[in-house]
């Protein structure tokens, strides 16, 4: 099959997912009832994230009144009962799983998904140098070609909520795949900036505050227009180290279940970066966050473990 036919495939319907070729579990959590799965989609190596999908609030007392069949009470000890239940399929029953596909999937996503064991590290300005810029530097440019569809409209257009064309101050605001779109407790938006001179926050500068400021004050703005969420509802934070290295920030609903990408040493606040910025010399000086030293935790696969590690062990941190 041709490369262009390729691009043409739709690699959630039915009839591409009944060419899954199992490999192995990546990954599993008991807790979101999630699993990611490794094989190949019409022989290319994808992968694969099942996950039971959550039951929107005030849709829940009509399932729990008239809207199951099939329960079966495993647990009887009054005043405790547990059941398993199956929903009565109606035209308006809520989907049963939520389906996410990496495809075709790159060692780096399999790296990225699969179970590890995590490590703090260390990184000073020089270990950026030495260790972090050169791997940001070797990614190719077509890695990131998913985020400059959105950006320019030629993917998810239908799915963006504010969109600004400036290629200094723009960006896009866009539901993020991991939120079902329902459940407000569970809100989680994505702001993409148009520049492509940023790569992390260690790229910003004084210059950019005017970007930042407009992002922390439409993504407000939106979340309580288009949603209802006010402002101390929310989170505006970023990742160092981020999982692609085009600048961008989440905005998620403060009683979103934690996740991993909100734990300490990666999740910035937008607003404390904000002020590290506005304490900042002007250009050309570097910025705060340019000479800041960071703490964060990595998985062992990921691309930059060893040599950070290597790096840290040699400085006798």
């Amino acid at each position: 099959m041709s490369d262009a036919a390729d691009t043409d495939l739709k690699p959630c319907d039915l009839a591409t997912l009944a060419t899954y070729e199992h490999e192995r579990v990546l990954m599993e959590s008991t807790t979101t009832g999630s699993v990611y799965l490794l094989g190949r989609l019409r022989g290319q190596q994808a992968i694969v994230h099942v996950q039971r999908t959550a039951i929107a609030s005030d849709a829940a007392p009509g399932l729990v009144k008239d809207g199951l069949e099939g329960v079966n009470v495993f647990l009887e000890n009054r005043p405790y009962f547990s059941a398993n239940a199956l929903i009565t399929r109606t035209p308006d029953s809520p989907p049963d799983l939520a389906l996410k596909v990496i495809w075709p999937a790159t060692d780096v996503h399999i790296k990225k998904y699969t179970a590890q064991q995590r490590r703090v590290l260390r990184e000073t300005p020089a270990a950026y140098a030495s260790v972090v810029e050169p791997y940001i530097a070797s990614f190719p440019p077509d890695r990131l070609e998913w985020v400059y569809a959105i950006l320019e409209g030629r993917k998810e257009a239908e799915r963006v909520v504010f969109r600004d064309t400036d290629p200094r101050t723009g960006f896009v605001l866009t539901p993020d795949l991991k939120w079902d779109g329902v459940t407000l407790t569970a809100l989680y938006l994505t702001a993409l900036v148009q520049t492509r001179g940023i790569r992390s926050i260690r790229d910003l500068t004084r210059e950019h505050l005017p970007l930042l400021r407009r992002i922390s004050a439409t993504a407000y703005a939106t979340a309580a227009e288009r949603y209802g969420v006010e402002a101390g509802q929310l989170r505006l934070f970023v990742h160092y180290q981020p999982s692609y290295y085009h600048f961008h920030v989440h905005v998620v609903h403060v009683q979103h279940e934690v996740l991993a990408g909100m734990a300490v040493g990666q999740a910035h606040m937008l607003a404390d970066v904000i002020d590290w910025l506005e304490l900042s010399p002007p250009s050309p000086a570097p910025s705060l966050l340019a000479q800041m030293t960071f703490n964060y935790a990595l998985g062992t696969e990921h691309g930059l473990y060893a040599g950070l590690a290597a790096v840290q062990e040699d400085a006798g941190a």
